[in-house]
């Protein structure tokens, strides 16, 4: 069996993985960039005079329930990540409060009773899950009598940590967010009811990407997969008994990085099967360039929004010190605007999160820098210009504001937002397109856009296609994949399967499983 994973990020890696070492397909991964992580990358930074300072960009860390990613770097002898307790510093002035601090923040004392009763609502919102999965945070909060400082001062910067892409933090099913508490297995946060939040979570910074993909390139390598970089793909045609898929690839070492670069060539090859592990947009559009999508397609692919989002890596503490209350050891600071609480900024002290960016910063002698590197997020572009232009007024975003000559990195992002749309008219419907057409699709946006879910989506397409699921003993891990399946697969492993894989440390497919059914 032939299997070509396209894009080569967090969930086409762990694909691609998945399929060579378990050795059930001749898998080859194609990414267009010149190394494996998709958005995960290393990036060195410096203004020129100083050390350059190594950051991990795009994606920063995660919570210790982050199983699949940590047994996968394991397995493919990444370094081990690095633990540590985050501190978060929401709003600026009288509206500033903390995870830590031996006070009770102003903000917080102002909200003394919801914040109390919030807890109560907080068990409502996992008891009747099913309902509230399709009711916003903003609404729900509404319903049940809060202020609407509380959620725009309080609840709102908080639900942005985890799912503020594209600004559309309000929109959040009130379920979703509640997990982030109430869940015993992905729980971030313990909840006070005096300081809305008790303590620091325990998270962990992730090794340098570039040596992560690195040696999961080379697992994929030495399990005898290929990993084609610095490819373009340009058309897919499904047909009865086999994909197509066409597209330009490097010639031996080419020259350059674009699709027009000298030394690329053409190329057309047949495989059993396709995993999607690009976002939709990409999906849709190779799909339309070759034989086409069917009406499920279309309609799940319709219901994942994208946002345009820009960050901004630079070193300027002015500007932090002007628009966010950050004190020593912050690492995520939350500004909310003044004008509209409900949007948000963020901005990342990546030398306070990142090991291997404290380590550079603290270095001593010639070269040696001091400055600290930060990280801003600019959200929803699009609907930003929209509301300048209908309202006259100038634009919120304070990019503007930080100094250019302390610029070290601009980059722009193509977000899905985790609104309650895209929870209840596309994650569900997954299902129904999942391994039709000889067909697979693995990313985060079929979920919850976090580095966890890319990986389980990744290797969930590989256990479609018979791959074992490759952590059985890891009992956290499997019942995430196993809830994940049963998501957006409407597939899980079999009891049997379950059982046989933990008893004798072996590798139990569900292709394997399949065909014991299908003889008996």
């Amino acid at each position: 069996m032939r299997v070509c994973v396209i894009g080569g990020g967090a969930a086409g890696a762990a694909a691609g993985w998945a399929l060579a070492t378990s050795g059930v397909a001749d898998v080859e991964v194609i990414e267009r960039a010149s190394s494996l992580g998709g958005v995960a990358t290393t990036e060195r930074v410096g203004d020129g005079s100083s050390t350059k300072v190594p950051v991990n960009d795009g994606v920063q860390g995660g919570a210790l329930s982050y199983r699949n990613v940590m047994r996968l770097m394991r397995a493919t002898g990444a370094p081990e990540p690095k633990c540590l307790d985050v501190a978060v510093s929401f709003g600026k002035g009288e509206h500033n409060w903390t995870n830590h601090g031996e006070s009770r923040a102003r903000v917080i004392e102002a909200h003394a009773k919801e914040v109390e009763r919030f807890g109560r609502v907080l068990k409502k919102f996992t008891r009747w899950e099913v309902v509230y999965a399709f009711v916003s945070i903003e609404r729900a909060l509404r319903w049940h009598g809060f202020s609407k400082s509380f959620a725009e001062r309080i609840v709102y910067p908080l639900v942005a940590l985890f799912f503020g892409t594209g600004n559309v933090t309000a929109s959040v099913p009130a379920a979703v967010f509640a997990r982030v508490f109430t869940d015993p297995k992905l729980r971030l946060y313990d909840y006070c009811p005096e300081r809305f939040l008790s303590r620091r979570p325990k998270m962990f910074a992730f090794p340098l990407f570039e040596t992560v993909y690195d040696r999961l390139q080379r697992a994929i390598e030495d399990a005898g997969g290929v990993v084609t970089t610095r490819a373009t793909v340009v058309a897919v045609e499904r047909r009865k008994d086999e994909v197509v898929v066409v597209g330009r690839r490097r010639d031996g070492d080419g020259d350059g990085d674009g699709d027009d670069a000298k030394g690329f060539v053409d190329f057309r090859e047949t495989y059993d099967h396709v995993i999607f592990a690009c976002n939709t947009e990409t999906s849709k559009a190779l799909l339309d360039a070759g034989t086409g999508t069917c009406w499920m397609e279309r309609k799940v692919f319709g219901n994942v929004r994208y946002y345009d989002d820009v960050s901004v890596t630079h070193t300027d503490l002015e500007y932090v010190r002007k628009h966010y209350e950050k004190t020593e050891g912050d690492m995520y600071l939350v500004k909310t605007y003044d004008a509209d609480p409900g949007k948000i900024e963020m901005t990342f002290d990546l030398t306070s999160y990142q090991p291997d960016a404290a380590a550079a910063v603290s270095k001593e002698g010639p070269g040696a820098t001091t400055a600290r590197v930060f990280q801003t997020i600019f959200l929803d572009a699009a609907g930003e210009k929209s509301r300048a232009e209908k309202s006259g007024l100038p634009t919120r975003w304070t990019k503007d504001e930080i100094d250019p000559s302390k610029i070290l990195l601009t980059k722009w992002w193509r977000q899905f937002g985790h609104s309650v749309r895209h929870f209840t008219r596309a994650t569900p419907l997954w299902r129904f397109v999942q391994k039709k057409r000889r067909t697979l699709y693995a990313g985060s946006y079929t979920a919850v856009n976090t580095h966890e879910i890319a990986v389980i989506s990744g290797l969930a397409a590989a256990w479609r296609l018979g791959a074992p699921y490759p952590f059985p003993e890891d009992a956290l891990a499997a019942s995430q994949f196993d809830m994940y399946c049963g998501l957006v697969h409407g597939k899980k492993r079999s009891k049997r399967e379950r059982k046989a894989a933990v008893k004798t440390g072996k590798r139990v497919s569900f292709a394997d499983e399949t065909e014991k059914k299908t003889r008996a």
